[in-house]
């Protein structure tokens, strides 16, 4: 079975909390909607990762355009980088793709070759229109991310079945027609597997690039990248890569043990030469 693990989400909630209230003070939501948000509502809106878990690849979704096809024939063989989003909400989950977006287009990594964007509707009732209408007012329009993102729907059923191999538990707001859910974005392997979930509204390049390079599994990214990952630490608690003390010393150590039998290996043929 694959590993599970309990996400210490705090940190988004916090997020979340302070960017609605931030939407109340300068009224860009009306003031009755903050109480469509409460405390008790996101402590039931919670994440357990499920590392390596692969998703339901059967699951048909469809673009704004009418393209219908199974889950894996959008991972296009590359990683990808997921968001679920509830397509009517201008509140959380449109800063949330615009934050992701931005910060992909400056990993430096290329979209479509090392890289997609996958965005999917949380509400089976938003249309094609509505999907549309997120992309254009949300998604960065640097490094090809508008022809190598996609905002999918799908059927209930598959919304329920994604949601619950991100292991995402979503409140429904029935009077404003709207979830209250964590603010995460994932990380897939390009065979459907996830591999990290990071903040959504915290999220920075660097994080994500090395998130990507490791789905990636040696295929994106440079040596440089993979040193990196020597070094640095997944903390699942802030949703990012740090610095680990213990990795830094490990790649210190190999490096020199590396620069070592080289010079070995120098000295050895020189003086064979020279007998």
């Amino acid at each position: 079975m694959p590993a599970q693990r309990t996400i210490n989400v705090s940190r988004m909630r916090a997020l979340l909390a302070a960017w609605m209230i931030v939407l109340v003070c300068l009224g860009a939501i009306p003031r009755t909607t903050q109480a469509a948000v409460t405390a008790s509502q996101l402590d039931q809106a919670t994440l357990t990762l499920r590392l390596n878990a692969l998703l339901p690849l059967q699951v048909r979704m469809r673009d704004p355009s009418g393209n219908a096809a199974p889950l894996r024939d959008w991972l296009g063989g590359v990683p990808t980088v997921w968001i679920l989003a509830d397509y009517t909400c201008q509140t959380l989950c449109g800063p949330a793709i615009s934050i992701v977006s931005n910060a992909l287009a400056d990993t430096g990594l290329s979209a479509g070759r090392d890289f997609r964007l996958i965005i999917v509707g949380f509400d089976p009732k938003d249309t094609a229109a509505q999907a549309q209408a997120m992309k254009d007012a949300q998604l960065s329009t640097r490094n090809g991310l508008p022809e190598h993102s996609v905002f999918l729907r799908t059927a209930a059923t598959g919304v329920a079945s994604l949601i619950d191999a991100f292991g995402v538990k979503t409140v429904y707001d029935r009077e404003h027609d709207q979830f209250a859910h964590p603010a995460a974005t994932f990380v897939v392997t390009p065979d459907g597997r996830i591999s990290r979930a990071l903040s959504a509204l915290a999220v920075d390049a660097t994080s994500l690039r090395l998130a990507l390079v490791e789905a990636g599994q040696g295929h994106v990214g440079r040596l440089t990248d993979q040193i990196h990952l020597l070094c640095y630490g997944f903390d699942p608690a802030s949703g990012t890569y740090t610095l680990a003390a213990r990795r830094l010393l490990l790649a210190a150590t190999s490096i020199s043990v590396i620069v070592l039998a080289l010079l070995i290996g120098f000295l050895f043929r020189r003086e064979l030469a020279a007998r």
